[in-house]
Formats: C-alpha cells, structure tokens, sequence
C-alpha cells in the first residue's frame, strides 16, 4: 500500500511534469514528443487560474476513468460511467489546483521516446527545478486523430493503474 505523503508527491511530480519546457520542439520530434512539450508550453503561460484547464486539456480523463473503473465498469450504466469521469475530472481538477504553485519555475526536457506502436508512445523527461532532478514518463495514444496523455509514471508507479487500484478497493468493500 502507498502512503498518503507518496500519493501526494506522486500526484505533485505529474503536476511538475506539466510546467515549462527546457527547450523548444524541433522537426524531427514525434507526435507523442510535441503533444508533451506543447502540454508544458502552454501550462507554463496559463495564469494561475487557468492551470487546472490547461493540463485536463491535454488529458483523455474520460479513458483514463474508464481505465480506472476496471472490472466494475461493466456493471455500470453509461449514465454511471458519466458521472464517474466526471467527478474523477473534479479530483484530478482539485489536485492540480491544490499543488500547481509549488512546481512553478520547473523545466523539462524529453529525453527519450518509445513508439509502442504508430499510435502508443512512452515520452520520459527530466525535470528540473524544484530539487533534486526526477523522470517522469508520459503515456500518450493517438485516437481519432488527437493525441493525449493517458498515464503518468514516476519512481516505477503509474497514475491511472494506482488509482484503479485504489477504486478498486474501494469497490470491492461490502456494501
């Protein structure tokens, strides 16, 4: 089980992921790589205020709540399902909001980028700024034409399979 204070600096350490970019995107760089430093890019202009939207934006959070749903998604009404995504949209919202002035000044560079497949990539970055340097990878898949980060991981755990997890155990609880 993870403690409360990882889950924190876990959800802290996507935010951070989410801020300026050390260097600008080039010609050769893959979709998967331009939707990462574009996601950064952009969340490191928004206003305070906006930051929240700025990285939901670049988010597929309706497939990252299914995802999360697991097994117990089957079982569930679309207008079930609905209201998941978007009550785990309001707790991703708050999580943001409730941490994104501690990452500000930080910068990313991608390092690396595995194509899974010509619509699944992993990007690893390094960011820099608040600490010691951390790597983050990002899941990013391309549906109907757009791309978007699905999974975030740091120190080997994955966001969305940590709160499948977590859902999980909560819904397998009697009553």
């Amino acid at each position: 089980k993870v403690p409360p204070m990882f889950k924190l600096l876990f959800v802290s350490a996507a935010l951070a992921a989410m801020t300026p970019v050390a260097s600008a995107a080039s010609n050769n760089d893959s979709p998967a790589e331009l939707l990462v430093s574009d996601a950064a890019s952009q969340i490191s202009h928004a206003e305070r205020e906006r930051i929240a939207d700025s990285v939901l934006e670049h988010m597929d959070v309706n497939a990252i709540a299914r995802f999360t749903l697991g097994r117990h998604g089957r079982a569930m009404s679309e207008t079930d399902k609905a209201r998941f995504a978007s009550a785990f949209e309001n707790f991703l919202r708050r999580q943001i909001e409730m941490n994104a002035s501690e990452f500000i000044g930080v910068q990313i560079k991608v390092t690396k980028t595995v194509e899974r497949n010509a619509r699944d990539a992993v990007v690893t970055t390094q960011v820099e700024g608040n600490g010691s340097p951390i790597t983050l990878r990002w899941r990013v898949i391309e549906r109907g034409g757009k791309w978007s980060v699905v999974d975030l991981e740091f120190a080997g755990l994955w966001l969305a399979i940590e709160q499948r997890a977590q859902v999980s155990a909560i819904l397998d609880r009697p009553g």
